[in-house]
């Protein structure tokens, strides 16, 4: 029996042209839900919570998912929680993404809105 990796990714919702092509993985869904999840959840965050269930987010909004981001990155640079250790390297390789990602559909235009789920 194959087993079906779902994962978490980004794409544009209200897409026009070529913003039909942007999106971006962010994790598999075990790593989202046992690690960001996990995290977003102790921290009492809003965004990182609700990436696993899926929402869209308007550009007026990505500061906020910036900063949430951000705080997950100390976090885990910080290195003090050995339950993160096992994937600590994987989940600061896709902050990152997500980060530049973020800044590229930045550019497309004021009204742009992401479905991360």
């Amino acid at each position: 029996m194959e087993l079906k990796k779902m994962s978490v990714m980004g794409m544009v919702d209200n897409a026009q042209g070529s913003e039909e092509e942007f999106s971006f993985p962010i994790s598999f869904e075990r790593v989202y839900r046992d690690y960001w999840y996990k995290f977003a959840n102790e921290k009492e965050l809003y965004w990182l919570k609700f990436f696993l269930y899926g929402i869209e987010v308007e550009r007026a909004n990505f500061n906020q998912v910036k900063i949430e981001l951000q705080l997950f990155k100390d976090f885990l640079l910080n290195g003090e929680d050995v339950y993160y250790l096992s994937e600590r390297k994987y989940i600061l390789s896709r902050i990152e993404l997500f980060l530049e990602k973020l800044d590229e559909a930045e550019s497309f235009r004021d009204d742009i809105v992401l479905y991360i789920g």
